[in-house]
């Protein structure tokens, strides 16, 4: 059957009206908050045009969909969790059409064929699938909720003294040629570091370096120099190498790692990045910049009690990635064959 028989495509609208009552969806994932909505609950949005073309996002709240996003509802009689990992197993980016601006339309959707399933096999599908998107999602909220709560912390310390970052970190300069990286690396790249959020839990594998990278360790604190205002910092979870835009820093003491990772994470230090960038399209921070900048510093002793408060929220983050990454491994194997 097609696709048209089993969804209603629709194009999302421009103009949210401001608000913060429901989530704002763009081509590729929620961007902002909105005080009204136009996709009903369990609704699946589909990037429409650009790089994100073709990516897919499911809703279980009202949301409002953006332009450059197509709103899948189901039909009557269809599991909407259903469309959504049906519209995932069919790796939409394929059918765009145009080179220099992709774009899906709904005339492209609604002829994609797919096999006719069942509502009782819909429902099976979507709930074994579901349950592992479920549990990767709290896996996300625990991350969420250990990031806010060290940026919390660290906010009401109420340090009265002052530090240079450079006396609590080192900038590790240990570059590798791509000759010398092992395909089976891990590799961290600026695209796989979340904004504004202190957990490095993507990461790809090295097979497509071609250039010279910086190896970084376990318990390192990444820095994204490139265009420093995305706030890209986080705590890595494993040894690998990442890309020369990134910035390793290494604390020179383990016990102050949670209070730089906070410092370094925080929105005075990006900012001050931001500040003092060179260049003007793409802006890149320099180390002896950030490390001369001065921070709040509690004192040793209250700096390794506040590590001592990071440490247990760090290892609770990193085992919740590495369930993720088993969920989502499950996940994507199950899928073809779950919905073929």
């Amino acid at each position: 059957m097609t696709l048209g028989e089993i969804v209603t495509f629709s194009n999302g609208r421009s103009r949210p009206a401001e608000g913060s009552a429901y989530r704002t969806y763009g081509a590729n994932g929620v961007i902002g908050t909105a005080g009204d909505f136009n996709a009903g609950p369990h609704s699946t949005i589909v990037g429409r045009v650009g790089s994100y073309c073709g990516a897919v996002h499911y809703s279980a709240e009202p949301s409002w969909v953006t332009d450059n996003a197509i709103i899948a509802a189901p039909k009557e009689g269809v599991n909407p969790r259903y469309v959504y990992y049906l519209l995932t197993r069919l790796d939409l980016n394929r059918y765009r059409i145009g080179s220099g601006q992709p774009l899906l339309t709904h005339g492209i959707l609604n002829r994609l064929t797919t096999g006719r399933l069942t509502r009782a096999r819909q429902d099976a599908a979507a709930s074994v699938l579901g349950a592992l998107d479920d549990k990767i999602a709290v896996n996300d909220r625990i991350a969420a909720c250990g990031d806010e709560l060290i940026r919390a912390r660290y906010a009401s310390s109420g340090a009265r003294g002052a530090i240079r970052i450079g006396a609590l970190g080192d900038l590790v300069r240990a570059g590798v040629p791509a000759g010398r990286i092992g395909h089976g690396e891990n590799y961290i790249a600026l695209e796989h570091m979340p904004k504004r959020h202190m957990w490095l839990s993507t990461w790809s594998d090295a097979s497509g370096v071609t250039s010279a990278k910086r190896r970084f360790a376990s318990g390192d604190i990444l820095f994204g120099k490139l265009r420093p205002y995305f706030h890209k910092v986080g705590l890595a979870f494993v040894d690998g190498v990442a890309s020369t835009d990134i910035l390793v820093v290494r604390p020179k003491d383990p016990a102050h790692r949670g209070w730089l990772l906070a410092a370094l994470a925080s929105d005075e230090v990006v900012a001050h990045a931001s500040a003092i960038g060179d260049g003007t399209r793409m802006p890149r921070a320099k180390w002896p910049d950030i490390a001369a900048f001065q921070i709040p510093w509690p004192g040793t002793t209250r700096a390794r009690a506040f590590n001592d408060f990071v440490t247990p929220l760090a290892a609770r983050v990193q085992a919740a990635t590495s369930e993720t990454r088993a969920l989502t491994a499950l996940r994507d194997t199950l899928l073809p064959h779950l919905i073929p």
